[in-house]
């Protein structure tokens, strides 16, 4: 079990998986009787086969119970979820997913500090925006981003703050499609490698311009300009970030951030 729930097994047998299976059901049947807290999560079914896929999306908590009828019994591997399967899905109140690549992740609920970074610079651009009567609008968390929406529609985000500039990108007034001029994430320590491999390269790939990490639990500001050049560059929460799509003339005062953030 630890193998292959901790990703060291990539294609478990199919023996494997269908012994997995009925202990499951045992385990299930045992201590969820009466209980439909985890029923009907997710609407999408796989039928009468296993797909072998990575399982390391199990310890991230996605995966889906098969449960078309009510019994428990049937784990599966998921894959190949769209934009309209996430629509689809029978979520518990107050929980988020976002889905990769056809693969659905779980989201943390936000803390305080995360909540009031993503406020202090979402308010920022705002006022840039407004000021300069600028075209751009800028959106903070949730809003659905459909990255592919043109392709497999398979990727489906919730930047923590986005910018977009080119409105026929939010016509349907329900959510974004395409990429974003910019996006920023404020990192927790369980979205580390989401945050900086992940979403980075779905973002670049998708021609987001500007990407920021603000990792305040390290006191660091990473900044992606994949415009010019995929330049990255550090900084810290005693530095003044300059927003390079507007070519520097919108910066970021993290030291402010900092001190209304510890107030």
């Amino acid at each position: 079990i630890q193998k292959i729930f901790g990703g060291y097994v990539d294609r478990p047998r199919k023996a494997t998986l269908e012994k997995l299976s009925k202990y499951f059901e045992m385990f299930l049947k045992e201590n969820m009787s009466g209980k439909d807290d985890f029923k009907h999560l997710y609407e999408r079914t796989v039928r009468d086969e296993y797909v072998a896929e990575s399982n390391k999306f199990f310890s991230r908590g996605s995966s889906a119970l098969d449960n078309p009828s009510g019994s428990y019994g049937e784990i599966f591997t998921q894959g190949g979820y769209t934009y309209e399967d996430y629509e689809k899905l029978q979520l518990p109140e107050g929980v988020r997913v976002e889905v990769i690549d056809g693969y659905i992740y779980t989201m943390d609920a936000p803390n305080v500090d995360h909540q009031n970074i993503v406020m202090y610079i979402s308010n920022t651009f705002f006022q840039f925006i407004k000021e300069n009567k600028g075209k751009c609008r800028v959106y903070s968390s949730p809003v659905d981003v459909r990255l592919e929406f043109d392709k497999d529609d398979m990727t489906v985000v919730q930047p923590d703050v986005l910018v977009i500039c080119d409105r026929e990108k939010k016509e349907n007034k329900k959510n974004i499609t395409g990429a974003p001029d910019f996006v920023l994430e404020v990192m927790s320590h369980s979205s580390r490698r989401m945050d900086m491999y992940v979403k980075m390269t779905k973002y670049k790939e998708n021609g987001v311009r500007e990407y920021w990490i603000v990792d305040y639990e390290n006191d660091k500001i990473i900044k992606y300009d994949f415009e010019n050049g995929d330049n990255i560059t550090m900084y810290t929460f005693k530095d003044k970030v300059p927003v390079e799509i507007y070519d520097g003339k919108l910066v970021i005062d993290f030291k402010e951030i900092k001190e209304y953030v510890e107030s």
